[in-house]
């Protein structure tokens, strides 16, 4: 049985030497003490799937959200952001890790609408998005890199 616990700092010092493939590669940590800081914030959250290995993260609130001039967060929907391990993303395992990181986030925050942010070319991580029930509310820009990001959000199903 998959679980999602408090970030430790052997996790952390794991997940901040994944390295992502071009062109996800944005999605990289740098492996160092303020990645592993951040990393311990307090927003983020180790998945540990059915053979008890490290095989993903999620974070919430501020920690999901990228630095914007066209767009506020506002407090109407819960922040999300995940990654997964790399060698683990796409082998068809993102519907089932995407949920189970929904369904803590609705018993942990008994939030009803979630918002998650997203690079617009990374068209593998939308159509999932989209199978779970998020839409694109809005096209942005990175504050820093102008790269190109969606927000999208998805509204609790009764």
């Amino acid at each position: 049985m998959s679980l999602i616990i408090e970030m430790t700092k052997d996790f952390a010092i794991d997940i901040s030497n994944w390295i992502y493939e071009d062109p996800y590669s944005m999605y990289s940590f740098e492996n160092n003490s303020e990645t592993i800081l951040e990393l311990m914030s307090g927003d983020y959250y180790a998945f540990i799937d059915d053979k008890n290995q490290l095989s993903g993260y999620f974070c919430f609130d501020k920690s999901a959200q990228i630095p914007t001039h066209d767009y506020t967060y506002s407090e109407e929907a819960l922040d999300i952001g995940l990654g997964m391990n790399p060698l683990l993303c796409g082998k068809g395992l993102g519907y089932s890790f995407l949920n189970k990181g929904i369904d803590f986030a609705r018993k942990k925050f008994q939030s009803k609408k979630y918002r998650l942010t997203v690079a617009s070319f990374n068209r593998r991580a939308i159509s999932l998005y989209k199978k779970v029930g998020f839409i694109i509310l809005k096209t942005v820009n990175h504050s820093k890199s102008g790269d190109e990001f969606y927000i999208m959000v998805r509204e609790e199903r009764d």
